[in-house]
């Protein structure tokens, strides 16, 4: 009799499983810009890339990447047109920088908005070393990594480091950082890396050292600090729309989402085979 009693139960809650279908409310779509001119510290030419896309529905699929925007920069009294690459969905363009004094004017015109920029071309030091660190970590698939540059003197310098790429899907670390305590001074820092994620696709890991503006640092700051403190929360809302440097000089209420970056960068390559004997054993 028990038995029939707790299936009886079991069938109940079985019977009872409904599919609910979640309906988000999406009104403040906004245009996204991902602007950048990127200069290697030793080269004459800089790349310009712009990716626009518009904000959509979280369970949206659909692509949002746009196509059809105007966008220009503008260098002193020469406007450069930037070409679409339909294949990797970008708006680009090789220029010469001029100097760092220049302001380099952003402008992306699509549905009958103007959205704008203007940023200087950041310096940055030289990547001197990147060797293999031997001290352990709590996580037993993390190993070191020793950087070492001379901060730029007298700039009140703020950087943006890349790690990678790791694992199949291509993906980098970053790491904000900023000259307070090594100011015109030769430095070393140290990093961990999972040699599981770093090293599955390839024998190199490369970093790169790129410059920000003091507002870019605290931009990227308020947007890791978000993403952290939403993680494990899929269905979490960012605490406040994180406003970048471009306007909306047609309508300033509908500012887009992103940034505008001009900066110098050094890179690194560092190969699995300068590890020290039993590293990756």
């Amino acid at each position: 009799m028990r038995t029939k009693y707790l299936l009886i139960i079991f069938l109940f809650f079985t019977a009872c499983e409904k599919i609910i279908t979640v309906e988000t409310e999406f009104q403040d779509q906004r245009m996204v810009i991902d602007a950048s001119i990127m200069k290697g510290i030793n080269d004459e030419n800089a790349e310009i890339i712009v990716r626009l896309s518009s904000t959509t529905p979280y369970f949206s699929n659909t692509d949002s990447s746009i196509s059809d925007a105007n966008t220009y920069v503008m260098l002193e009294d020469e406007k450069i047109f930037l070409e679409h690459n339909i294949e990797k969905k970008i708006f680009e363009k090789t220029i010469k920088l001029i100097d760092h004094k220049t302001d380099y004017e952003l402008y992306v015109e699509h549905n009958n908005n103007i959205y704008y920029s203007k940023e200087k071309l950041i310096r940055i030091p030289k990547i001197e070393t990147v060797t293999f660190g031997s001290r352990k970590s709590l996580q037993k698939d993390e190993i070191e990594l020793l950087v070492t540059f001379t901060d730029l003197s007298g700039i009140g310098n703020y950087y943006l480091w890349k790690f990678g790429p790791k694992g199949l899907n291509n993906k980098f670390d970053y790491l904000v950082a900023r000259d307070t305590y090594i100011e015109g001074n030769k430095f070393t820092f140290s990093f961990f890396i999972d040699k599981t994620e770093y090293f599955k696709v390839n024998d190199i890991v490369t970093i790169e050292l790129s410059g920000v503006t003091k507002d870019c640092y605290n931009y990227l700051n308020i947007l890791t600090s978000q993403a952290g403190a939403q993680s494990g929360r899929p269905f979490s809302s960012a605490n406040a729309i994180v406003k970048g440097n471009i306007i909306n000089q047609t309508k300033q209420e509908n500012f887009p989402l992103g940034y505008f970056r001009v900066s110098e960068f050094d890179s690194f390559n560092l190969s699995k085979d300068d590890a020290p004997d039993g590293l990756f054993d």
